[in-house]
């Protein structure tokens, strides 16, 4: 039976876009991170490159009609000559693993910089804490913290579709589209409420209305199929 699509949802789905996209605020991350930053222009060219050419691809050979999971576009060669799926679940499960591992110790330095002040820790230039015992243990306590964090929602939101949707509304388009608009504004000393500079105001509201619209046909999602198909924590 064909769903019809609701508004709704064709807001969910343009936040799983901004959440696609969004991956290459990590750019950032390994830039800060590079032994010469003079290369980072040349680097920042080649991922960027490798980045859309690599969507390109999937995006052609997924075909007129992909499923709304990809990985369901894998035939099926019968109930035991499932060799196919099973390497292409391997290749998901790598891409989860490395994405996940990417962004949480991002995330865990971050938070190990805002809390080392409370702890009395001092960060050296390159923002690392110093390594003695007590930092290690809040280490592992931050990424204990993070680790659960993700399986709690992870299971509280038990559709892929749904969890992308989410995290693409409320991080992935806030970090990539608007906070560089307000930052831009703030340093150029432009009021964000004053229609001036047309470039960077439209981004705000571009991003602005990006932001809401996604969350709202996110959570509107989520209610469906909790309602339809499973309720958080579900084995369904």
């Amino acid at each position: 039976m064909n769903e019809t699509i609701s508004p709704l949802r064709k807001f969910a789905a343009l936040s799983s876009i901004g959440y696609a996209v969004g991956s290459q605020k990590l750019l950032l991350n390994i830039r800060h991170e590079m032994v010469n930053r003079n290369d980072s222009t040349k680097s920042l060219g080649i991922a960027l490159l490798v980045f859309g050419g690599a969507y390109i691809s999937v995006v052609q050979l997924s075909g007129p009609s992909p499923p709304s999971f990809l990985f369901d576009a894998i035939r099926r060669n019968g109930e035991n000559n499932n060799w196919n799926r099973r390497l292409g679940g391997f290749f998901l499960w790598v891409h989860v693993s490395v994405s996940y591992a990417i962004n949480s110790q991002a995330l865990c330095s971050s938070i190990n910089r805002l809390v080392t002040p409370i702890f009395g820790g001092v960060a050296n230039e390159q923002n690392s804490i110093n390594h003695n015992r007590p930092s290690s243990v809040r280490w592992g306590i931050l990424t204990l913290v993070v680790a659960m964090s993700s399986y709690l929602i992870a299971n509280a939101v038990p559709f892929f579709k749904d969890l992308v949707s989410l995290i693409g509304a409320l991080t992935s388009v806030p970090l990539t589209l608007l906070l560089p608009a307000i930052l831009y504004r703030k340093i150029t000393n432009q009021k964000l409420c004053e229609c001036t500079g047309f470039a960077s105001y439209s981004l705000l509201i571009f991003a602005l209305v990006f932001m809401i619209c996604g969350l709202v046909g996110a959570m509107s999602s989520i209610e469906l199929d909790w309602k339809h198909h499973g309720s958080p924590f579900a084995c369904d």
